[in-house]
């Protein structure tokens, strides 16, 4: 990582769940957790913890979570936040959309740096021309990495939408059945809490998606106005050189004439 430039991620607009770094975990933090039931960030129930992957260092790189009897899922160590909660299962679009949110950062700060030193002559031209054509490279495969991020978030708030209104149908016909005295009491509130719980869980999910989206499309924004911006810096300089360069080898050279 170049030393002119520390890559962040302004936490203020995200939200809680986004917060926590994800950092390496060891097979002893997390064995007090296998036959657990694990969750997500959310609060939800994901299934039972079975199994862990890890290298011969004890890093863990995967864990087995078994949803039900016949369903396991391997789920990658990225995935997974250990801290004082406990460990805590990370969506896979949040995964994605912070990897490519820190990329858009440090290529922006990068791209910027690079230009600056250029300017203040403490690069070499050749250095300069080879590292801009490996940024712009680079921001090629960033802009094509953030829109398939973007169609996997905006996917998952699709996903989202539709449970929220199925979970608010079936909440509907439950207090129907309930007020018509169908349903006894403590069932009705034991499933309504279930019901409640999972929507307000998916509400909350989905305002972390538009924080996300919202957050990405900036950065997407901050790094376009960015390149373009010294682009058209050294576009109205460059004539400007050139001017001054034409202007002293036309100018005629004045020659003094001293008599002997």
């Amino acid at each position: 990582m170049s030393k002119y430039v520390r890559p962040y991620i302004n936490s203020n607009l995200l939200s809680h769940t986004t917060e926590v770094k994800i950092m390496s975990i060891t097979v002893e933090s997390i064995a007090p957790n296998i036959g657990q039931t694990v969750t997500d960030v959310y609060g939800r129930k994901l299934g039972v913890l079975v199994s862990v992957y890890s290298d011969f260092d004890g890093k863990v790189t995967a864990v087995e979570i078994m949803t039900n009897d016949m369903v396991y899922e391997t789920l990658p160590a990225e995935r997974l936040e250990h801290g004082i909660d406990g460990l805590k299962v990370l969506p896979e679009w949040l995964v994605e959309a912070k990897k490519v949110e820190r990329k858009l950062d440090v290529i922006k700060k990068r791209f910027k740096a690079m230009e600056e030193l250029y300017k203040k002559n403490q690069i070499a031209a050749h250095a300069y021309k080879e590292l801009k054509e490996k940024f712009a490279k680079e921001i090629e495969r960033i802009k094509i990495e953030t829109k398939g991020v973007k169609e996997l978030l905006r996917k998952r708030i699709n996903e989202l939408e539709n449970f929220i209104i199925h979970i608010e149908k079936a909440m509907t016909h439950l207090m129907v059945s309930y007020t018509a005295g169908e349903i006894p009491e403590n069932g009705f509130k034991v499933s309504a809490d279930f019901m409640r719980f999972a929507r307000q869980a998916a509400v909350d999910e989905r305002k972390d998606l538009d924080k996300h989206i919202g957050l990405i499309e900036k950065l997407e924004q901050e790094l376009a106005s960015t390149v373009s911006g010294l682009e058209e810096q050294q576009t109205i300089a460059t004539p400007a050189q050139n001017i001054a360069t034409q202007v002293s080898a036309t100018t005629p050279i004045a020659v003094k004439v001293v008599s002997s």
